[in-house]
């Protein structure tokens, strides 16, 4: 019922429609009517305007039988995402290296599109359905973060945004916080009085020292990303900026990385310094039960399709988690992507095709 030559004709049209992060208003205008004509409800919120971007989130309804079930992708891509000149080479589809292709996440797109189409066509019934569409995902997931959610009625669904073949079903992802830290010496002349001075940027190399960084244990990651500090050779440099982040699955094992970083600060004061710590939460981790309903509902579809699920967990984010702290379970889901975010991006036909296939199963009835 699904056709592959007009699903891969619609990849290879929205592709070619830019859609940076808040820039996405032609791509969503264009889904927006193409979602109408396949006779589905549209409505976008005032994401973009709070988030100073073009559009808002989409959410269109399927109308069909039972509770609704939510499936959700994101608008945006990353750069450089304009003038894209897709290709097929032998089992992959590719850009031509000038670019990336933008599978990331129009695949998922392009295959929802299709399952759709084909319910539509074929006069299938098929169960209601909420589409979320997000904008500025690839920003720190922007769009989710601002969603209108009296627009939203399920209590679970599925994130087409994930690595892996079709079939890979992500159950966990981490809780991810962010530091912004300056360490203070004291500035003095290098030349003539040096020893008056404390300086910030020996300070911090001693902290950094004393802590772990990378892959603390399988699911715990920290980093330092970026480093500034000091005027001048011939100053003892006073002040050094940091700004880094810790990830984990488990709360409790990221609330002792912070621990850990607040004791080696605090002995700074020892040796003369002073610290300023300011901690972000860029979002919440989340693990879903393998014997969860909607778990159980897409890996009997998975088996159907002679695919093996396949759980695992990511220690990236995705809209994954910002709709599981508003409480609406919601899983992770292969579609196949590979290189992305790098002008080496490519995804199977095949992953394509049963994407939209994976879809099409979920949303009939």
């Amino acid at each position: 019922m699904l056709s592959k030559e007009r699903l891969i004709n619609t990849f290879f049209q929205i592709i070619k429609i830019p859609s940076p992060s808040l820039k996405e208003k032609e791509f969503s205008q264009f889904l927006k009517s193409r979602l109408k004509a396949l006779g589905l409800e549209v409505y976008e919120d005032f994401a973009g305007e709070k988030i100073g971007g073009s559009s808002g989130n989409l959410i269109a309804i399927m109308n069909g039988e039972g509770e609704p079930f939510l499936i959700s992708a994101h608008m945006d891509t990353v750069d450089p995402g304009e003038n894209i000149n897709p290709k097929i080479e032998g089992d992959y589809i590719v850009s031509d290296k000038n670019t990336i292709l933008g599978a990331d996440d129009k695949a998922a797109i392009a295959a929802i599109i299709e399952a759709i189409t084909a319910i539509k066509e074929n006069n299938i019934k098929n169960r209601k359905v909420e589409f979320l569409f997000t904008v500025s995902e690839e920003i720190g997931l922007l769009g989710a973060k601002n969603v209108d959610l009296s627009l939203l009625h399920a209590k679970e669904g599925y994130v087409l945004d994930g690595e892996g073949d079709v079939g890979t079903l992500i159950l966990s992802a981490p809780y991810h916080d962010r530091f912004y830290l300056k360490i203070f010496g004291k500035a003095s002349h290098a030349g003539t009085s040096p020893e008056k001075g404390i300086n910030a940027i020996l300070l911090a190399s001693e902290f950094l020292l004393k802590l772990k960084w990378g892959r603390i244990e399988k699911d715990v990651t920290s980093n330092v990303g970026i480093i500034k500090g000091g005027r001048a050779t011939n100053i003892v440099p006073e002040e050094v900026y940091l700004e880094g982040e810790f990830r984990s699955i488990d709360k409790s094992k990221l609330s002792t990385q912070w621990q850990n970083m607040e004791k080696e600060l605090s002995a700074l004061k020892d040796r003369g310094g002073s610290f300023d710590l300011k901690k972000e939460s860029l979002y919440k981790g989340f693990s879903i039960d393998p014997n969860e309903t909607l778990v159980k509902y897409i890996e009997s579809i998975l088996n159907k399709m002679g695919k093996n699920p396949v759980f695992t967990y990511t220690m990236g984010g995705s809209d994954a988690n910002i709709l599981n702290s508003y409480g609406i379970k919601a899983i992770n889901v292969g579609i196949g992507m590979e290189n992305a975010h790098s002008k080496e991006e490519k995804i199977k036909l095949d992953n394509l095709y049963n994407t939209s296939l994976l879809i099409f199963n979920l949303i009939k009835g």
